[in-house]
């Protein structure tokens, strides 16, 4: 007998043994699925309604939880410092989340309809980053509808609820609810600004294609929101600007409190609302007007009242500059250097200037509304979206006819590639291996139903390839004569035994 066969002189190592269709013949499956596809294996699409449910709607709810767990916190410390009654806490909390929703509120007889945009864009990207990370992977249009349901829906039950505190609270202190109309409306807008971002441009386009809808839609709002935040940008330098040539203002706006306390939170009010001021100051750059109650402003008059002692109100100058007018240009220049990077079509620009248009008005409408006894305050909503639509569609529609006819004049300087329909053939079909890609989206996937793609079938046949590349040093040694043994087959491989010497 072989030592290599005898039992005296069996290893005392434990030998490896595979199993068909075990855990270790899963696991191997995994790691040369892995190795083979570069990535880690995508996690199983959930089944069934209540599958969809307890996996979408905590990736809303969470982040509500943690938002109203800090409005909480801040509630309890402002009235520990202001040294106001606990009584007040759940109508100081109802009134922080419709404050963080830009729903108007009232308290002493005082509406105050325009709120700070800045605690609403963090909520915003907050949403959006996990709403992002859930559409990350396949994902059906069953899933999107469960995920855009618990988006809208969550923190709208939220709104309801605060609306009831301030109700109730009302007959205690001097509050009031929310008007009901603005209090959804905004709600819904600023989440579902948070679902738009969030689902990212390659979804939307894979959306599009499932719907058979033109996917240049996506590109026309992506480009939209690029003009946009140029002409962000740009309000922001005049603002700095403002800043800067009237620091005299700004002194004497200081010298009005006469504690430093009170200045510190001045400032930080204005901070809060620095993203209103930037939306303001767009507006006008386009051309449009900003009003607060009776006062004006505008490139071409500035008619002011008395305001309230903000510095982000100081900045504003008490007379319009002759040479303002020259804003205009920075406006200009901005929609022509975006439009410029692409190459859109007339129609497609028409689209661009639409969606803008939409934007404008959002925004307007989220940063307008009653502001005390001041008045209304906020850009004029439709000239500002009307002018908005004015400046992309007029510059973006000369550059796509000033380009198509520049096509068109260097289309017979070059006739060779007419002569030829071969060349032809190629370009046309040489972007094709190059859209495959595109096809197959690796982020934020649009697929059918996950019942039609179980998550277990691609594991069985590589399993049974390991297994057969396991068996394969057998094949050789299939004429050598079992080892006797009176122990019964398990179905198990044991690799020592296979590595039985034949000359033995």
């Amino acid at each position: 007998m072989s030592k290599k066969t005898s039992p005296q002189s069996r290893p005392g190592r434990r030998p490896r043994k595979i199993r068909a269709g075990g855990a270790s013949a899963g696991s191997t499956a995994a790691s040369v699925r892995q190795s083979r596809t570069g990535k880690a294996p995508t996690t199983p699409a959930p089944a069934g309604t209540l599958g969809r449910l307890r996996r979408y709607v905590p990736v809303v709810a969470v982040p509500h939880v943690v938002v109203v767990l800090a409005v909480i916190a801040i509630a309890l410390s402002g009235l520990l410092v202001t040294g106001t009654t606990l009584a007040a806490l759940p109508a100081t909390i109802a009134q922080l989340w419709l404050v963080l929703n830009l729903v108007p509120v009232s308290a002493s007889g005082t509406v105050l309809g325009v709120l700070p945009l800045l605690p609403t864009i963090g909520l915003i990207a907050l949403v959006a980053r996990r709403i992002r990370t859930a559409v990350r992977d396949r994902i059906s249009i069953a899933d999107l509808l469960i995920l855009a349901a618990a988006t809208l829906l969550i923190p709208l039950v939220l709104t309801f609820i605060a609306a009831a505190m301030m109700w109730d609270a009302g007959r205690v202190f001097d509050v009031g609810p929310p008007p009901l109309g603005h209090a959804v409306a905004r709600t819904l807008l600023v989440h579902s600004l948070a679902l738009v971002i969030g689902m990212g441009p390659r979804l939307w386009r894979a959306v599009l294609r499932r719907y058979s809808a033109p996917d240049w839609l996506v590109d026309a709002v992506s480009t939209a929101a690029r003009i946009l935040l140029f002409l962000f940008l740009g309000a922001l330098l005049l603002l700095v600007g403002l800043l800067v040539g009237g620091w005299s203002r700004q002194v004497e706006v200081a010298s009005i409190y006469n504690s430093g306390p009170g200045l510190v939170g001045a400032a930080l009010i204005s901070l809060l609302y620095l993203p209103n001021a930037v939306i303001a100051a767009a507006a006008v750059m386009m051309g449009s007007e900003f009003h607060i109650g009776s006062a004006s402003l505008s490139l071409y008059a500035i008619d002011l009242t008395a305001l309230p002692p903000l510095p982000l109100l100081a900045l504003i100058p008490g007379w319009a500059h002759p040479w303002s007018i020259l804003l205009l240009l920075v406006t200009s220049m901005a929609v022509a250097y975006v439009l410029g990077s692409v190459r859109f079509t007339v129609v497609q620009t028409i689209g661009t200037a639409a969606a803008i248009a939409v934007l404008v008005l959002i925004l307007s409408y989220l940063t307008t509304g009653q502001v005390g006894y001041l008045g209304t305050a906020g850009p004029m909503a439709w000239l500002t979206a009307g002018l908005a639509f004015a400046w992309t569609a007029g510059i973006g529609v000369a550059a796509a006819l000033v380009g198509k006819l520049a096509d068109r004049r260097a289309a017979p300087a070059d006739p060779e590639p007419e002569a030829e329909p071969e060349t032809e053939t190629e370009a046309e079909i040489g972007p094709e291996p190059e859209d495959e890609p595109e096809e197959e989206i690796l982020e934020g996937e649009v697929v059918e139903e996950p019942a039609e793609e179980p998550a277990e079938e691609p594991a069985e046949p590589e399993v049974a390839e390991v297994a057969e590349e396991s068996e394969e040093p057998d094949e050789p040694q299939e004429p050598e004569t079992p080892e006797p043994s009176g122990a019964p087959d398990s179905g198990e491989v044991d690799e020592m035994e296979e590595e039985a010497d034949p000359k033995d």
